[in-house]
């Protein structure tokens, strides 16, 4: 009787595992496609409105940005100042160099914001801005946004991570080709 027990024991918990590690995969396949999904409706509505091609979602720059997402959530905080107080220290946003691409980082507090809302403080740029050829010294305000709206980008890819002993969530997306060109506008 024994035997039946734990023979139905071990058969159970095996189908248990082979059912689980699937849905686990299928879990983070399926939250990467909804930050996918989020941002491309974001970044399109955005482009729609000025009348520029919609982008495409490129898994080799979203490969890219996870690993700068990922450089950044491993840096140390920086001492912190005015809304940054609470989280012991200001994140390091800094931008890589050298890759080809167009970039736009974003940092905040841990489980506070949603994709959605990491994207639309980029978009918030937007008020105000003068559509004319871009100056990165009068424009820096809006680069993000240019960024986002650029004519000639075609594909975007992003990815997340968090860091500093989870206080900080960074988000990080690459273009393809990149913009904010000096002297051209950007629709």
């Amino acid at each position: 009787m024994y035997k039946k027990v734990s023979i139905t024991i071990f058969m159970a918990s095996a189908i248990v595992a082979i059912l689980i590690v699937p849905w686990a995969a299928l879990q983070r396949s399926y939250a990467q496609s909804d930050i996918a999904n989020t941002i491309l409706d974001i970044h399109n509505r955005e482009r729609n409105a000025v009348g520029v091609p919609e982008l495409k979602w490129s898994d080799s720059l979203a490969a890219d940005a996870k690993k700068w997402a990922d450089h950044l959530a491993s840096l140390p905080p920086l001492p912190p100042d005015d809304g940054w107080t609470s989280l012991g220290g200001k994140p390091q946003l800094v931008h890589a160099t050298g890759t080809g691409q167009g970039e736009n980082i974003w940092a905040g507090g841990a489980n506070y914001y949603s994709t959605g809302d990491m994207v639309q403080g980029w978009v918030s740029e937007k008020n105000g801005y003068q559509v004319a050829p871009f100056l990165w010294d009068r424009d820096k305000a809006h680069g993000h946004y240019t960024q986002m709206v650029w004519r000639t980008t075609t594909d975007v890819g992003c990815a997340t991570a968090t860091g500093n002993q989870g206080k900080f969530e960074f988000l990080v997306c690459r273009y393809s080709p990149p913009g904010n060109y000096e002297g051209q506008s950007p629709y």
